[in-house]
């Protein structure tokens, strides 16, 4: 039986204590000690009380559906109490969700579906900015900074007609966990005394440098130096936030995180050579467990968040059964009605601090007649770009691409690498082309160029020598890729002769109002072969029989061996466990993955830390070279079709490595994430940095002479892979014949 009771919460105040039917705990067990302060009525909290008991006495409750029943029949604070961090598995994919509200046009209908990848900062956002003609004196849309700006993905889709748009957000409990982990931020430095300033910095932006509370309550000011706008010619339509008020939130924020750190350490001192874990001992056992304090500053800012979706006036904004937005979606033939809204969405104008709703929001798709400012057509070309957040935050550990962009390769058309001429072809743009290539996308690959004005040199005497110079340095780092991650070298050479042809230098690319004739040239040369990837077979199947590739299976030993042999050379640098190129990752960013894949439904990453990803991508690395050389083939065919449908096989066989990596890494292994994320104390980096570790070499064995389960189970699970992806071709294809 589960049971809630009443408790003093302080000296005038009560509070409620229970176990939650549903939830786990840190220990993966269920029954998740809840405790929440309940006010200074104890008539009331006593009401409060018993609704809580009918409720975790009936399992019909038990569930999200029941919710909008239960605000019915029972206190409202009870029902916030009782689904507050019950996980939404019940929304759906994001991407899924802006498809049934705009749905993405298909090659079919005569379109191209572009997906930009680059290095934060490349230069991808004002590529698109020209492309779908942004005016300059209109909203700043999409947001561009010297910093990290683009933290949701995008979609724009070219179609005349109307204008649509749909945002839709992170869940109530993902927000709810980013808010606790910037509290506990704050909290840290707090406790070792820092001042307000640097509390204020860790509260209002998350290490990950995505979720920035500045956004959503604005920034802080320290005392004497509150601000406010300066006077503009025009009001505008939405005043700005008030300044004072804002601060006014912040410095409550502030002192009751300044209180918790005392009233922590009351409790107990850490030791100054152990202050960290100390710390993190504090925080977990006692300011989450033990006080109803925590829970109210948690919810006290997300409430805050609540009242900022207040300005939205138009448009129809979609909510939960706890009053949470899922959605937004809006359809009109003003432009400026549906575009202008992303400055709440998407903004990040200086002076909306505050207002701005970004930190919560996880995809924007935005459909009508976008077009470039110089194009002359009588209408839009038929594209759908695709943008995402800039790959490589951190180039010294960045050996993949996130499985959210891998997992839409096969959706896409085109694959558009954009990198700075000055200095193309560092670290990641290669990742990005070897991640690529091994998942089958040579063919859709294609590189612009920004910046292209600024390169110059007294040996570069004209424009042709200029991309003279890029393409040498982008040939070089293809033909270098080869080496230096054993690459098949047939597949290296289609690549630097596919992307010789498919490269596009843009000059100036930010001059929205007056751009050069030279970058319209070259921005038509570009959208030209863009759609002409509608035209083309490419990923198409040979017409006629198809040639079965069969392949030597025990080849796959190696395969698996040399994988381990990279995952774990990279992994076992990061946690601290050998010497390594990789540098030795904090012990909060370790601590910080551990609950994100233990806690966190359908999260294996934590900022750059992406152990799921990188196991993939270098599996994929190794399954490719397997795959391109077959032991033979089920019948003749010239080297072009087995070319493609070599390429093919590898798109097909990367789709289904993404879920086996996913499974065999997170989910199969859930409760010994739980383990690694639960340790505490004096010691607990290193324990968690070898719990990991044991995971790794079960989710990845090193493949033995003698039979083993664990990486006998690995080897039989990619002959399926394999075998079904072929199979998967030749439905394929014998579909085609028949059409």
């Amino acid at each position: 039986m589960y049971t809630a009771r009443l408790t003093k919460g302080g000296i005038n105040s009560w509070a409620v204590e229970f176990r939650h039917p549903v939830l786990k705990d840190r220990e993966g067990k269920q029954g998740r000690k809840i405790r929440r302060g309940l006010g200074s009525d104890q008539g009331e909290a006593q009401a409060i009380v018993d609704d809580l008991n009918h409720l975790l006495s009936d399992e019909r409750y038990w569930s999200l559906n029941e919710q909008r029943q239960a605000n019915v029949e029972f206190h409202s604070k009870a029902v916030d109490i009782f689904y507050d961090q019950m996980e939404e598995d019940l929304v759906k994919d994001p991407w899924d969700l802006r498809n049934e509200k705009v749905g993405l046009p298909s090659k079919d209908e005569g379109y191209s579906r572009v997906m930009f990848l680059g290095t934060t900062g490349a230069g991808k956002t004002t590529v698109i900015r020209q492309m779908i003609g942004t005016e300059p004196d209109e909203i700043s849309f999409p947001a561009i900074s010297s910093s990290r700006t683009t933290t949701c993905n995008t979609e724009f889709i070219f179609r005349e007609g109307n204008w649509s748009g749909v945002v839709t957000f992170i869940s109530q409990a993902q927000t709810i966990k980013l808010i606790e982990e910037c509290v506990w931020e704050a909290f840290r430095r707090a406790v070792i005394g820092e001042d307000e300033k640097t509390i204020a910095k860790a509260l209002l932006s998350h290490p990950e440098q995505r979720f920035r509370l500045s956004y959503l309550l604005g920034q802080y000011r320290s005392s004497g130096k509150h601000t406010t706008s300066k006077q503009q010619d025009q009001e505008p339509e939405i005043p700005y936030p008030d300044q004072l008020a804002l601060q006014t939130d912040i410095d409550y924020i502030i002192k009751e995180v300044q209180k918790l750190a005392k009233d922590a350490l009351d409790q107990y001192t850490p030791e100054e050579d152990q202050v960290d874990e100390a710390i993190d001992k504090l925080y977990e056992d006692w300011i989450r467990e033990e006080t109803e304090s925590f829970n109210e500053l948690v919810h006290y800012i997300l409430n805050l968040i609540k009242l900022r979706f207040d300005l939205i006036k138009t448009g129809r904004l979609f909510k939960d059964t706890r009053g949470w937005p899922v959605y937004w979606f809006n359809q009109s033939d003003d432009k400026t009605e549906v575009v202008t809204m992303m400055r709440w969405f998407a903004g990040n104008e200086g002076r909306r601090f505050g207002q701005l709703l970004a930190p919560v929001v996880n995809g924007v798709r935005l459909e009508g007649p976008f077009q470039p400012s110089w194009w002359e057509g009588d209408v839009p070309p038929r594209l759908v770009l695709v943008d995402g957040e800039g790959i490589g935050h951190d180039s010294n550990i960045t050996t993949s691409i996130p499985m959210e962009v891998t997992n839409k390769f096969k959706e896409i058309d085109a694959v558009v690498l954009v990198d700075n001429a000055v200095q193309p072809m560092l670290d990641i743009p290669k990742v990005i082309l070897r991640e690529a290539s091994s998942r089958g996308q040579q063919d859709k690959m294609m590189v612009v160029y920004t910046r292209f004005d600024q390169v110059q040199g007294s040996n570069m005497l004209d424009e042709e020598d200029r991309r003279d110079h890029v393409l040498g340095i982008q040939t070089g780092a293809i033909e270098a890729m080869q080496e230096a991650y054993n690459l098949n070298p047939k597949m290296i050479r289609q690549l630097r002769d596919h992307l010789e042809r498919n490269a596009f230098f843009f000059p100036n690319t930010q001059e929205l109002k007056n751009p050069s004739d030279e970058l319209i040239a070259e921005m038509e040369n570009f959208i030209d072969s863009v759609l002409a990837k509608a035209e083309k077979p490419g990923s198409q199947l040979p017409v006629g029989l198809l040639p079965v590739p069969k392949y030597d299976y025990g080849r796959l030993v190696l395969a698996i061996s040399e994988t381990e042999e990279l995952f774990m050379q990279k992994w076992l640098g990061l946690l601290g466990l050998r010497n390594s190129q990789f540098p030795k990752q904090h012990w909060t960013r370790i601590k910080a993955l551990s609950v994100r894949v233990a806690n966190w439904p359908s999260v294996v990453e934590y900022n750059d830390l992406k152990p799921a990803s990188d196991l993939a991508g270098y599996l994929m690395q190794r399954l490719n070279e397997f795959l391109s050389v077959p032991k033979e083939w089920s019948a003749l065919a010239s080297d072009e079709v087995k070319s493609r449908t070599l390429q093919k096989l590898a798109e097909t066989v990367g789709d289904k490595i993404n879920h086996l990596i996913t499974r065999r890494l997170k989910v199969d292994l859930h409760s010994q994430w739980i383990t690694a994320h639960n340790y505490k104390d004096t010691g607990s980096a290193a324990k968690r940095a070898s719990e990991i570790r044991s995971i790794y070499e079960r989710a990845i064995p090193q493949p033995r002479i003698t039979y083993d389960s664990v990486s006998g189970d690995l080897l039989e699970e990619l002959k399926t892979i394999v075998n079904e992806s072929i199979k998967e071709l030749n439905d394929m294809a014998d579909s085609q014949n028949i059409a």
